[in-house]
């Protein structure tokens, strides 16, 4: 996932050892200077009195205009926060705040619906000039799962396509740091993303689980799959005391 953060050059460090195990972080000193991201966060320090100018800029924008995006901030009145939710933002971040809180809250930011989000106006044209050149599985928010799982379900109906749905589940054998958990969730995440196909979906589910949709595909594919993505985790996490397994699963149409 990309992080767009707009603060001081300065701060590039700060962000990439804070959020750089889960994002790609792009550094920018207002919205124009970042391409498509996943998240927006923006420091309240760094725009000083220019807040509002800058959440203004990121909703009139195209590219960001459906972003989620954050307050970082110092300011800790619920005045403060209050004014930066009226401007326009999803969230706000207060700090001080450890590493490991600042990257939860990131990543949860992902999952926001945003603020403008029921205001959003699609046109053909918009949709036409759609770009997805990326290899590998469609990677999406949880939320945007199970809207994608209800439309596949009307579309068995019609087409009887095999499916299939395969859970992931990360254990570890004994106690393991915040850190490396998450270090091992994101080597499972790419190689899940890696090992399957353009039009198949995935989705972190939680801290621990990661939902595979495989459509047109029948059990015993499925199962080729799984196997492939489990052998893939093991030769890359580099660490026998963790463990994964997955629950396989046929999707039927409804009515059947």
């Amino acid at each position: 996932m990309k992080a767009g953060i707009i603060d001081s050059a300065k701060k590039t460090k700060f962000w990439e050892k804070n959020l750089g195990s889960c994002f790609d972080c792009i550094i920018a000193p207002d919205a124009n200077g970042l391409p498509e991201c996943d998240i927006v966060i923006v420091s309240e320090s760094y725009c000083s009195g220019s807040v509002a100018s800058v959440i203004e800029n990121i909703r009139a924008s195209a590219r960001h205009c459906n972003t989620p995006v954050a307050a970082f901030t110092s300011e800790g009145t619920c005045e403060n926060q209050e004014i930066l939710m009226a401007l326009g933002f999803d969230d706000v971040i207060r700090t001080p705040i450890c590493s490991q809180l600042l990257l939860r809250r990131a990543k949860s930011l992902a999952t926001v619906v945003p603020h403008n989000d029921i205001h959003r106006s699609i046109t053909i044209d918009s949709l036409m000039k759609i770009k997805d050149g990326e290899s590998g599985a469609y990677c999406v928010r949880s939320v945007d799962f199970t809207n994608i799982f209800r439309f596949v379900l009307r579309f068995l109906e019609r087409t009887q396509k095999n499916t299939q749905i395969l859970l992931f589940s990360l254990g570890a054998h004994r106690r393991s740091s915040y850190d490396k958990w998450e270090q091992m969730m994101n080597t499972l995440s790419e190689e899940i993303r890696k090992c399957l196909r353009r039009g198949d979906i995935a989705s972190v589910c939680g801290e621990d689980r990661i939902l595979v949709l495989l459509i047109g595909a029948d059990h015993e594919g499925g199962r080729l799959v799984a196997d492939r993505i489990v052998n893939s985790f093991y030769s890359e996490c580099g660490d026998d005391s963790f463990e994964v397994s997955y629950d396989l699963r046929e999707v039927h149409a409804l009515g059947h």
